[in-house]
């Protein structure tokens, strides 16, 4: 019966919500892509402008 009682103590333990956040990956890709985004932009205004990197 210990058995069956330490089974559902783990299903149960499984089925919780995480403690630490799980989409930390997915928001530093969002992140990145707004980023990349931004940079793109900004390269096109600076084009436009004529603005001269060295």
């Amino acid at each position: 019966m210990s058995e069956n009682s330490a089974i559902n103590s783990q299903a149960q333990s499984e089925s919780q919500e995480p403690l630490l956040p799980r989409s930390a990956w997915n928001s530093q890709l969002a992140y990145l892509r707004t980023l990349f985004r931004a940079k793109k932009v900004l390269d096109l205004i600076e084009q436009e402008a004529g603005v001269v990197r060295s």
